[in-house]
């Protein structure tokens, strides 16, 4: 019998992210009074950003009129004593801003928001993203920037480093209509409950369906206290990039490392915009690394690593089920989309990791395409694809139901009582191309209750069955005895 994956349906707490930008106040009473005042002190304002401001530029796409320095040119401290809000504020307020930040130490007492902005961002000048550093009290839960729209967001070279104490979170909620950039930001700190004043680092969204967002060399390996899922327990984690239903553009994440999250390191079941994550590496994820799917998505030349042995030492809590990829469309009921060129590997893992790829019912025909699986962890498959009539997480997908399974290596020791790859109810599914050499006592491939064709493929397992035939699959130049390839982790 298979393990059964506790994952959440939804997220346990209400949509704070949405009802952030939505109901609130963009601007509080507090922030304008110090706003008004502090430019009237500075002689801020549009004119007050000239002073020794650099003419216009264009970085990645994004055209700005004015390009200031942030000590220089506004006078923040980059020695982390005196906050920078009002200063900062100011330039969304102008927009058509793009500023620059020496290396140092920024300190923000306030969420910094607009409803649309347009052709602003702030801009790291360190050798890394960790040189400029952004901070806030202990304990405290905010966002550094907070958009509802607009043309133009770059947020480059920095760190949001929201502390060890182990309350309290900084974040970037940014909805953009088109040119969203997020390059290189690095995330620090220990990452507490929802209950301790979480929330997810980054929010990309692009709510208009023609616009596209790109988020590249982002980096969260800090230590987490990892709780149980919402729906068991009163408490909660957040992710780290969490997508919600305005989602409608398309969203590239690449060159990214996310690690350690106490669940979901990129949330996107509920978007119907595209999402493409490419080049990454995540490891020691709890819950799962992506919970993705549908037409228009894609996971390409990524590498997985689960290995219990090797977490954080201070750490709270334990990992409960890493999986990879979980596959899903919640109630959109999608289909389409693929993993390619991947890299899966489990060497230790909690009892209740189902699978590396987990496929739910509510994903209709889907690919898995030239990955390499290695299996050390006992009771872990390689591949779970579920049967559409049953969706754990959602509607049941499109049909049709069918899946690839191309190109694709399983190695390793791991034992267990659910085969390396299953395949339930997928009328059309094909496994081709494909290796398997396993040394542990577990079954090779399942397909049951499906039509469907296993073809030019090594299944070459020690003891139980290679492939169980509960359905009339058609077999073709199958063989037992050649080796496979193993991961190879860049």
């Amino acid at each position: 019998m298979l393990n059964e994956p506790e994952l959440e349906d939804e997220r346990a707490t209400p949509d704070t992210n949405e009802a952030d930008a939505e109901n609130e106040s963009l601007l509080n009473r507090r922030t304008v009074l110090k706003m008004g005042a502090a430019a009237a002190a500075a002689g801020l304002g549009s004119a007050g950003l000239t002073g020794t401001a650099a003419a216009e530029t264009e970085r990645h796409g994004i055209q700005f009129g004015t390009v200031v320095n942030a000590v220089d040119d506004l006078g923040m401290d980059p020695n982390g004593n005196e906050p920078i809000d009002d200063a900062l504020q100011q330039t969304m307020d102008d927009e058509d801003t793009l500023v620059e930040f020496p290396p140092g130490t920024y300190l923000v007492e306030d969420d910094h928001a607009e409803g649309s902005l347009n052709n602003w961002g702030i801009r790291g000048l360190g050798d890394v993203a960790s040189d400029v550093r952004f901070v806030s009290e202990p304990g405290s839960s905010k966002h550094l920037i907070r958009t509802g729209g607009g043309d133009g967001i770059l947020i480059e070279n920095v760190a949001l480093h929201y502390g060890n104490d182990e309350e309290g979170s900084l974040g970037l909620l940014l909805k953009a209509n088109d040119n969203l950039r997020v390059r290189y930001v690095e995330f620090m700190g220990f990452n507490p409950t929802a209950g301790n004043g979480a929330v997810d680092n980054l929010s990309p969204q692009i709510i208009d369906e023609d616009g596209t967002a790109i988020v590249e060399g982002v980096v969260r390996k800090g230590p987490t206290d990892i709780t149980s899922h919402g729906h068991l327990g009163n408490d909660s984690n957040e992710g780290c990039i969490w997508l919600g239903e305005k989602h409608v553009g398309e969203l590239i994440i690449r060159d990214s490392h996310i690690e350690n999250t106490g669940t979901n390191a990129i949330y996107a079941r509920r978007c119907t915009g595209d999402v493409k994550v490419e080049n990454c590496l995540f490891k020691n994820n709890n819950q799962a690394s992506l919970r993705i799917g549908g037409d228009g998505c894609h996971v390409k030349d990524c590498d997985f690593v689960v290995d219990t042995d090797d977490v954080p030492n201070s750490n709270g809590g334990e990992l409960i089920n890493p999986h990879s990829i979980v596959w899903e469309t919640g109630p959109r009921g999608d289909k389409g989309g693929a993993i390619e060129n991947c890299n899966f590997v489990y060497r230790n893992a909690p009892s209740k990791t189902a699978a590396a790829v987990w496929v739910d019912g509510s994903a209709g025909e889907m690919a898995i395409r030239n990955s390499r699986f290695e299996l050390e962890a006992d009771d872990v498959a390689a591949i779970r694809i579920d049967d559409p009539t049953d969706p754990r997480l959602g509607e049941t997908g499109a049909r049709p139901w069918g899946v690839e399974i191309d190109g694709v290596s399983v190695t390793g020791s791991s034992s267990g009582s659910d085969p390396a790859i299953r395949v339930d109810n997928r009328d059309g599914s094909v496994v081709r191309n494909s290796c398997l050499q396993l040394t542990g006592e577990r079954e090779g491939i399942a397909l049951r209750n499906s039509d469907a064709r296993v073809v030019d493929t090594n299944i070459n397992v020690s003891e139980l069955t290679g492939l169980l035939d509960e359905s009339g699959v058609s077999t073709s130049n199958l063989t037992n005895e050649a080796s496979c390839p193993a991961p190879d982790l860049g």
